[in-house]
């Protein structure tokens, strides 16, 4: 059963997508290139596809699943210098890919002599006429509109969410009955799109109100999914199904019920630590058991059966494997990739997990499946964004995480008892929480069980194994004293051009370090020569700041020799390695601002305005990592004067110090609570929280450290913790032109 045809056939049946009628076209364009492509593939013909989009070009590679005589050539839209030193006569055929710029390069064709076929030409000569490229459903990028911070992003089918987002917006907005009733005619195309039935039942239920006729639209989606359903649960097959919870720390499910009810039902992992707080990292520590530090891991770009222990005892096994992942389209072999093209890392997890089931039900063999959810993920793509809380990451996330544990409810009420499930994460969003990660193991023969001991995701085999082999978790084969942890300096081009773009503050996280967790305490050394070192039960909820080496870095100086010699040096030829040329731009940065820094100066200045005061008597205005910070860096005798936090959010990442938070509009309270003043956190909400003081509570006192930074004569043109270099120190020569787009 196909099941991507049956839906669209029940899409098609009841004219699901007459608001988006460049879908059906897209529909068959597909079918007719693939086809196409077989045809290649059968007469073993030697072809090139030549396109100006990176897309188009992987979109076809995956249909040719590596066959080795289909060939790609990329190029800049209307130039040509990429195309001069090919070697036209080796190919039986020449494809046109682009839909837009196809004129120029038609012409130099022709002016070349070259014979070509523009596919938009073979797709009108089956009658599929398209006016826009048959790979994209909505007509730009609006990634942008939801997020201007996601860099070298410049998929369309990526914003299908955002898409919704401006359908659903339109239908709460808009008094136009007709206006309302297309644009959530829309939404249910797009729900469908993404396949998420939750929502689709959701928008099906408010249009049957108006039209009788999607009462049997949804009769035919249920019997869909209830033939889904039987023939999953028919098999036999001793699956096993990793769910990868990207950007969901451990304790970050509390807001997850149906995670929550499969926890209390597993082997859950309970100090399961990521080596590296990074994806990327996190699957080179899955499959080849190595350390991006340590190892140089990084270097290896593509995870074959030759340098993947675990690839290879799978294999062995008799067991298949599938990535499904946008994301990693480029780490591993086709084989190990699903039939259908995903185009980026935040196509919705629903279509993920829809492509897990199409796949398994074409899959006769026992497989491992691995599906990368990036839902939670910053820019926390959902379906219940709005214009109140796009701009608010926070409450997106919680949405986001909301609508992916309904999908993982969903999804897994389709398989079969037989299969076995991880849920697992990579990373969480801050500080030492970046580290503590998701793992649960669950099946339901398994009687729930709770490991305490320290498990890194470097051993991630071992537990595979055992489930394989043994059928049972022996923790004493896994379980350590420690685990470390690491990271490598910021080396992504794009992102180093940034910051010397914008003369953008340094961050500590730019920076590579070394260290170790064990049961009580963490520590770090960074690269930089800084070390942390605190209690896990104390650690606070940021990390130390990179201009500023304080008291509170350090919890207890006399155990630093053990865990400094656990954690190992940072191996000192790592920055020779060609992988970090532009990072090496970052240190010479870093030593030039180094030279002027007035970090202390700003903290003593932070620390002497609040001497006076007596304690739990002040309150910080705002409550996120900004106030964390600000907290961070004072003293011990005035962290006891702070009363507690005033934010919008009451769940804010301040609320986990266990103080008070306080919605702004509740602040005529604060005289009752004995707080006499209010100190103003952050840099770029100032002008605001100035005219917001204004109002304040009589006599409660305003604590404008940045007025205070100016009367000192400290150049201070961002949050207090940034510390920005001069023209000069950024001018060091940072080779743009190399740098591409």
């Amino acid at each position: 059963m196909n099941i991507d045809d049956e839906l669209n056939k029940i899409i098609f049946k009841y004219h699901l997508d007459r608001c988006y009628p460049h879908y059906r076209n897209m529909y068959k364009a597909e079918n007719f290139l693939r086809g196409e492509i077989d045809t290649v593939i059968q007469c073993c013909e030697r072809v090139i596809f030549l396109g100006d989009d990176e897309a188009e070009i992987a979109f076809v590679r995956n249909m040719a699943r590596g066959y080795m005589d289909i060939h790609f050539q990329l190029y800049k839209h209307n130039e040509t210098a990429a195309l001069e030193d090919v070697d036209w006569k080796q190919y039986n055929k020449v494809y046109l890919l682009s839909y837009y710029g196809a004129e120029y390069i038609e012409r130099w064709l022709r002016e070349q002599h070259i014979s070509y076929e523009w596919i938009y030409d073979l797709f009108a000569r089956e009658e599929i006429v398209l006016q826009s490229s048959f790979l994209f459903l909505v007509k730009e990028n609006l990634m942008p509109m939801i997020d201007r911070n996601i860099y070298n992003h410049n998929s369309k089918t990526g914003s299908i969410q955002c898409e919704l987002y401006c359908q659903q917006s339109k239908y709460y907005f808009t008094n136009d009955l007709k206006v309302k009733r297309i644009a959530l005619e829309k939404c249910l195309f797009l729900a469908l799109y993404m396949k998420n039935f939750v929502l689709a039942k959701e928008y099906i239920t408010l249009l049957k109100k108006e039209d009788g006729q999607y009462q049997y639209v949804w009769e035919a989606i249920q019997e869909l999914l209830y033939s889904i359903r039987k023939e999953l649960r028919n098999r036999k097959t001793e699956d096993i199904i990793v769910y990868w919870l990207d950007a969901i720390p451990y304790g970050g499910e509390n807001d997850m019920s149906y995670l929550q009810s499969i926890m209390n039902k597993s082997i859950v992992f309970e100090n399961a630590f990521t080596y590296m707080p990074n994806t990327n990292p996190v699957l080179r520590a899955l499959f080849l058991g190595k350390k991006d530090v340590d190892d140089r891991a990084y270097r290896i770009e593509t995870i074959t059966r030759e340098n993947s222990f675990l690839i290879q005892f799978l294999e062995e096994e008799n067991y298949d494997i599938k990535i499904i992942s946008g994301y990693f389209n480029t780490h591993f072999p086709f084989q190990y990739q699903p039939d259908r093209f995903i185009f980026g890392g935040f196509e919705a997890a629903s279509a993920k997990l829809w492509d897990m089931v199409a796949n398994m039900l074409r899959q006769q063999k026992k497989t491992l499946w691995i599906v990368h959810a990036m839902d939670a993920h910053s820019p926390e793509l959902n379906a219940k964004m709005n214009d109140d809380n796009y701009k608010n990451s926070r409450m997106k996330y919680k949405l986001a995480k909301r609508e992916l544990d309904g999908q993982l409810a969903f999804y897994d009420s389709l398989m079969s008892e037989q299969v076995y499930k991880i849920y697992m994460s990579d990373h969480g969003r801050e500080a030492m929480y970046r580290y503590h990660v998701l793992f649960n193991v669950y099946h339901r023969r398994w009687q729930p069980k709770r490991i305490e001991g320290l498990f890194s995701l470097l051993d991630f085999g071992i537990v595979l194994k055992q489930i394989i082999l043994d059928r049972e978790i022996q923790e004493s084969a896994f379980i350590r004293e420690y685990v470390e942890i690491g990271n490598c300096d910021r080396y992504n081009r794009h992102d180093i051009k940034a910051i010397f773009q914008n003369k953008a503050p340094l961050d500590l996280h730019l920076f590579g370090y070394k260290g170790v967790i064990d049961k009580n305490y963490i520590y770090i050394r960074y690269r930089t020569g800084k070390e942390w070192f605190h209690r896990r039960k104390e650690a606070l909820l940021c990390e130390p700041l990179l201009f500023y080496d304080g008291r509170n870095d350090i919890c207890e100086p006399e155990r630093l020799p053990k865990y400094r010699e656990l954690a190992g040096e940072y191996p000192e030829d790592i920055m020779n390695d060609d992988r970090f040329r532009f990072a090496r731009y970052l240190c010479t940065l870093y030593e030039n601002i180094l030279k002027h820094n007035n970090m202390s100066e700003r903290v003593e200045i932070i620390n002497q305005m609040l001497q006076d005061y007596p304690n739990g008597s002040v309150a910080i205005r705002m409550g996120g990592v900004l106030s964390s910070k600000l907290y961070y860096i004072l003293s011990d005798r005035n962290r006891k004067k702070i009363w507690g936090f005033i934010d919008s959010d009451a769940e804010c990442l301040c609320s986990k110090l266990g103080m008070p938070v306080i919605a702004p509009e509740k602040t005529a309270e604060l005289n009752e609570r004995g707080v006499k003043a209010i100190l103003l956190s952050s840099y770029n909400n100032l002008d605001m929280l100035r005219k917001e003081a204004e109002v304040r509570p009589e006599g409660i006192d305003i604590l404008d450290m940045y007025e205070a930074f100016d009367k000192q004569g400290i150049r201070c043109q961002e949050d207090f913790y940034k510390m920005r270099g001069t023209d000069e120190d950024y001018d060091i020569g940072f080779p743009f032109d190399e740098v591409k787009k």
